[in-house]
């Protein structure tokens, strides 16, 4: 009797253990029936292909990292150049090494156990490309474990002091390195966390060893990969660049499934925003028309009044609302001066990575930067906190660098917090002018007519409406000239129109295929009902991108492309 109770007190968790499991089991069966129907669907798509064009060396596309977002663009894109008789290949991480774009401090996982994810990783990313029916390999393949033995013998006295040295094969790997140290950091200081530098150099030979023997027996035509920063792209995108093998690159745009695309030649400067000296003098040449001006005007209102830009959506900032009166009562106490900006940007992502800058890190320069500010009196100053630090609290952000290093500031001087709720449009139209390293916002307040101090090589720099410190000495130079820079000219606010036009309507160039049509997602995800968009002539969008791929033009849609991305075709 006392057996029988027992039982039935446990029949109801054994009950509930048997749905979980049936229930389990049966979303791993509808996973596989979908696996096994989209193999099916893309092989039958694959029959439509153009045959293979032996005149052209495969495409190699760089895809570690274990991010999806990243893989599903370039998987798709890949198979688009297979279904136009082009070869292809991607190349994604098999765990070959520990330390990648994926870890971070603040998760508090020890070293020794970065690697127990790799196998899930290295699962997920290679179940994408086996459903896609994409031909791929790992990075592991490239790199034998006698050499990564001797790849990990040689980091034995690798420190952040001696990052610089680092190199595989006459490819610098310094650079790459710190990048990645900074990201996993994310804030934090480097005391304690010393070990982490060894990896992230290992991490960085091992990529420049697995691209350097890729290329060599695949002879690619291209390169194609993200980022181009961080030891998991970095190594592969100088390699190729020392090999003189053509490098093209993405990045996502400011609407939701739109991206940017660039060739990259120079190892210096990566920005993905970059349009070339002879894209730019077309541009530059070619004043807007009503219909250009119209486009441009609609693109920022929505942009800031209505937070439909894909960065805006990620900091929430409130919606526009014009009271700028009430944001100078809460900040500016110096009516009678001029008011300057100064615009923080993130300290630990991609720092200093995509161009010259006149500091070796953020750090150095927002400290510079309030160092001088505070015997510039003639100026009141308002130093604008990235937004993005309010998601990062505890870490060493600007606003930590500040309060620490100046706990004390004159009244000409005020910090906006990052966790105010402001409008960026807001800030603009509250500032004379403003300071930044080369964040977009410095173009975004030139198309206010106002004056820019840059202390980098922005991509919209040296086009006539900036002013460039591109060393410390002009910078600060710069800084206690500020009071005397007036506003833009009527020509310089042109070309600083025909310039935006160029970079947020112009070369934002739509990806249908990967788009899930959510009202808010902020998520693209390629949709297999869209498939045939992959086909030549399906979708002019795709054919645009895959023909620049190729022919190493800039990728700016025309006239024709433009009116059709924004739907008035």
């Amino acid at each position: 009797m006392r057996l029988n109770f027992k039982l039935m007190k446990l029949f109801p968790r054994i009950k509930k253990h048997i749905k979980i499991t049936i229930k389990e089991l049966s979303a791993s069966l509808r996973k596989a029936v979908e696996h096994a129907t989209q193999r099916r669907q893309m092989a039958q798509l694959y029959r439509q292909a153009l045959p293979i064009d032996q005149s052209i060396e495969p495409l190699l596309f760089w895809v570690p990292g274990g991010m999806s977002l990243l893989l599903e663009v370039e998987a798709v894109i890949s198979i688009a150049m297979r279904l136009r008789g082009v070869r292809s290949h991607v190349i994604i991480c098999d765990g070959a090494y520990r330390a990648c774009v994926l870890r971070e401090a603040t998760s508090g996982t020890p070293v020794d156990q970065w690697q127990a994810a790799c196998k899930a990783c290295k699962a997920r990313t290679s179940a994408v490309l086996e459903k896609m029916r994409v031909p791929y390999s790992f990075i592991g393949d490239y790199v034998p474990d006698s050499l990564k033995n001797e790849l990990w013998n040689a980091t034995a006295s690798v420190s952040w002091d001696t990052l610089d040295d680092l190199s595989y094969d006459g490819v610098k790997l310094g650079k790459s390195t710190r990048s990645a140290v900074f990201r996993y950091l994310q804030g934090e200081d480097l005391v304690g966390h010393e070990p982490v530098v060894r990896e992230y150099a290992f991490s960085a030979l091992v990529c420049a060893a697995a691209s350097a023997r890729a290329m060599e027996v695949m002879s690619p035509s291209r390169l194609f990969l993200s980022h181009g920063v961080y030891v998991d792209w970095g190594p592969a995108l100088q390699t190729a660049l020392l090999r003189s093998v053509p490098v093209a690159g993405w990045k996502p745009s400011y609407l939701y499934a739109h991206f940017y695309f660039r060739h990259i030649d120079d190892g210096v400067r990566l920005g993905f925003h970059r349009l070339t000296r002879a894209a730019w003098d077309e541009r530059k040449a070619s004043p807007l028309s009503p219909a250009e001006e119209a486009r441009l005007d609609e693109f920022m209102q929505h942009r800031y009044e209505e937070n439909a830009s894909f960065d805006l959506q990620s900091v929430k900032p409130k919606a526009y609302r014009g009271e700028i009166e009430k944001v100078r009562q809460n900040y500016v106490s110096h009516a009678d001066k001029p008011v300057w900006g100064i615009m923080c940007h993130i300290n630990w992502d991609s720092v200093k990575d995509y161009s010259p800058m006149a500091f070796d890190s953020f750090n150095d320069w927002i400290l510079t930067t309030v160092g001088e500010i505070v015997n510039i009196p003639e100026v009141h100053w308002l130093v604008k906190i990235h937004p993005v630090e309010a998601n990062y609290k505890g870490l060493m952000g600007m606003q930590y660098l500040i309060d620490s290093h100046f706990p004390s500031l004159p009244p000409h001087v005020k910090v906006i917090p990052a966790e105010e709720n402001l409008n960026p449009l807001e800030f603009f139209q509250l500032i004379d002018g403003g300071v930044s390293v080369y964040g977009t916002s410095g173009l975004e307040l030139a198309l206010q007519g106002k004056p820019v101090i840059l202390a980098g090589d922005a991509h919209y720099g040296g086009k006539g409406f900036t002013y460039e410190g591109l060393s410390p000495d002009e910078y600060v130079n710069l800084l206690h000239r500020a009071a005397s820079l007036s506003r833009l000219s009527e020509e310089q606010v042109a070309l600083a129109r025909r310039y935006a036009y160029s970079y947020f309507i112009q070369r934002e160039v739509p990806l249908r295929v990967l788009d899930e049509s959510q009202p808010n997602s902020k998520q693209w995800k390629f949709q297999y009902k869209r498939r045939h968009l992959l086909l030549p002539g399906k979708d002019p969008f795709m054919d645009f991108v895959c023909e620049h791929i190729l022919n190493g033009k800039d990728f700016v849609m025309d006239e024709n492309l433009v009116a059709l991305a924004k739907g008035e075709v």
